[in-house]
């Protein structure tokens, strides 16, 4: 099993009444494990101790799958499937 971590960081400003407000950097702890399901590479990627995302080959291409609502995306790569769990993830975060 191969391990992998990055820390994304996030800047945000809001202009507010012609002031500029910014807020202080959120790191997230953003994990990434190789693992092998039925003979097939999957990673699986994981906020904290979360598990929030897969990412599947599939012949020539892979799946990201967000495991809260089950949600499929046909992507070109490895990469671009942990781009696509992630931007997911954040966008419909309660």
């Amino acid at each position: 099993m191969i391990r992998c971590r990055t820390t994304l960081l996030s800047n945000v400003s809001i202009n507010n009444k012609g002031e500029k407000v910014s807020k202080k950097d959120k790191k997230i702890e953003v994990t990434v494990k190789d693992i092998e399901r039925q003979h097939q590479p999957v990673q699986q990627i994981f906020i904290g101790q979360r598990l929030i995302g897969e990412v599947v080959a599939d012949k020539e291409r892979f799946k990201a799958m967000l495991v809260a609502d089950q949600s499929e995306f046909n992507v070109r790569s490895q990469e671009e499937g942990l781009e696509m769990v992630l931007q997911q993830y954040h966008l419909h975060q309660r």
